[in-house]
C-alpha cells in the first residue's frame, strides 16, 4: 500500500529533521544554526513569501520553541516551529484569497 501525499510529507519532515540534527553536536536536536540551514535550504520560497528570511525571524522562532531553554530544539519543539510557520503562511494565503476575491468582485 502506498502512502498518501500527506503521509509522505510527514515522513519527509522527519527525515529532514534527522538529517539536519545530525550535522553537529547532539544528533537528536537542532542548534540555531542547524534550524536556520534547515529552513533556508528546504523552504526558501516559503520563507521569502512570508518576508521572513531575516536572521531575527529564525532566531525568534527558535527562542519561542525552545521551551526548556537548553539552546537546542528537540523534535517536539521543532513541531512548534513548523506550526508557527504554517500559521503565518495560512494567514498570508487567506489574505491573498480575500484580496483576489475582492478584486474580482470590485469590492475594494
Amino acid at each position: 500500500m502506498t502512502h498518501t501525499p500527506v503521509e509522505e510529507s510527514l515522513f519527509q519532515i522527519i527525515r529532514c529533521y534527522c538529517q539536519y540534527a545530525a550535522r553537529e553536536g547532539d544528533v537528536e536536536t537542532l542548534s540555531l544554526e542547524e534550524l536556520k540551514a534547515l529552513l533556508l535550504d528546504n523552504v526558501p520560497r516559503f520563507m521569502e513569501s512570508l518576508g521572513r528570511k531575516e536572521p531575527y525571524y529564525v532566531s525568534e522562532l527558535f527562542r519561542a520553541a525552545d521551551k526548556n531553554k537548553d539552546n537546542q530544539i528537540g523534535f517536539e519543539e521543532f513541531l512548534l516551529v513548523l506550526g508557527r510557520l504554517l500559521t503565518h503562511y495560512h494567514l498570508l494565503y487567506r489574505r491573498q484569497l480575500c484580496a483576489s476575491y475582492c478584486t474580482r468582485h470590485s469590492l475594494h
